[in-house]
């Protein structure tokens, strides 16, 4: 549309310059200083509002440092909201768009205000609510901490009592320390979920770029559950993708807390059967579409993926839908589903600051299959430095 006005401006007769006179825009031609050559009747109206005599000065006078980003606007072809105000010094915002012609400048504008001081207090808003959750979740991480240490207390003095450090107990007594064992085991689980929630929802977790062997890792994780896949006589089958890199360049520990959450999730929901596990390169393509990243610059090895697939019942398509979100599983009865929906919050919060992706697909009775993508390389994580 601009190019027809600028054509209209280097080949104007009386009938084209009718026409931009009628246009519901405000329409104005510069010189390059910046001094008004023409207005239609919307702009002078407007600029009229904004200071009189408007005509007889440059654009500077009216819209703070306009000229500036009138020309950078000629050149780029973006638009650009400016200030100015009104004769009682209320502000006032004008969206602008300008072109060169061989005058000056040709710029068209239109006021902006009450969207611009919308969106203005959405984001201050928006800033607050921000503040205060990291407030609450730094009071969270605090708050978990304090009382961490004497919920292990009560773990490992009960954890005594059973083992006879204060003598035999009798048959009530091992039921009810029994009973205090278990409860707060699953009390000082809960926090211990909690606290990792709320540090990465606080960007606690911070990227510690290093090179590892990404396979040695899962092997690590998987150790830990042991006794219980050992217990449930789950089948552990895993498949490296052959010739495959193992070392990536990532973050180690985060990785972990990742593999960590899924693997705990899969040995618990599964009670029967295998749990199969690949690690591959995984295709371009599918990166693209799953993390969004630009694969332009990038080789067949330079993201890995993790895809876990367990023989659990699976996730209802409602939960699926709110796996992710912690808070929407308050008012879930079934505690587990509550746990594992702040195991992925974690997750979710830490492969964004391993600029990766994870998702999950599920359908009942039919397993679960939980998959991860991270970049691998260095040249990627360097690439792709969004938050």
């Amino acid at each position: 549309m601009f190019d027809f006005f600028k054509n209209l401006f280097n080949n104007k007769d009386e009938e084209e310059e009718d026409l931009l006179t009628k246009l519901p825009d405000n329409v104005a031609l510069l010189n390059n200083q910046g001094s008004f050559l023409w207005c239609n009747d919307v702009a002078q109206k407007t600029l009229s509002k904004l200071k009189e005599n408007f005509s007889e000065g440059y654009i500077d006078n009216v819209f703070e440092n306009a000229m500036d980003f009138i020309i950078k606007l000629a050149d780029s072809g973006l638009t650009k909201v400016i200030k100015a105000k009104t004769p009682d010094e209320k502000d006032m915002f004008f969206e602008f768009t300008a072109r060169k012609t061989d005058e000056g400048f040709l710029v068209c504008f239109r006021d902006n205000t009450q969207s611009y001081k919308t969106l203005t207090s959405i984001f201050v808003e928006h800033e607050s609510l921000r503040k205060t959750n990291k407030d609450k979740n730094n009071f969270l991480v605090k708050l978990s901490g304090d009382l961490k240490t004497p919920l292990e207390s009560i773990v490992g003095f009960s954890q005594a009592l059973l083992g006879g450090i204060g003598g035999d107990l009798t048959e009530k007594q091992e039921k009810y320390v029994n009973i205090i064992n278990k409860n707060t085991t699953e009390v000082l689980y809960l926090f211990n979920k909690i606290l990792e929630l709320s540090k990465a929802e606080s960007n606690l977790f911070e990227r510690k770029l290093s090179y590892f062997d990404a396979v040695n890792v899962l092997n690590a994780v998987i150790k830990t559950h042991d006794k219980e896949i050992q217990a449930k006589e789950i089948e552990i089958n895993i498949d490296v993708e052959k010739d495959m890199k193992r070392t990536v360049y990532s973050d180690e520990a985060l990785l972990k807390v990742i593999l960590e959450n899924i693997i705990e999730a899969a040995v618990k929901f599964t009670d029967v059967g295998s749990i199969d596990i690949e690690v591959k390169h995984p295709d371009l393509e599918l990166v693209a579409e799953k993390c969004l990243l630009p694969v332009e610059n990038a080789k067949d090895n330079s993201f890995l993926m993790f895809k876990i697939s367990d023989k659990s019942l699976g996730i209802s398509n409602a939960e699926l839908e709110n796996l992710f979100e912690p808070y929407a599983q308050l008012d879930n009865p079934n505690k587990s589903s509550l746990f594992r929906s702040i195991a992925f919050a974690t997750i979710k919060n830490i492969i964004r600051v391993l600029k990766g992706n994870v998702w999950v697909d599920s359908q009942p009775m039919q397993g679960t299959t939980y998959n991860v993508i991270i970049p691998a390389e260095k040249v990627i994580q360097s690439e792709n430095e969004w938050s």
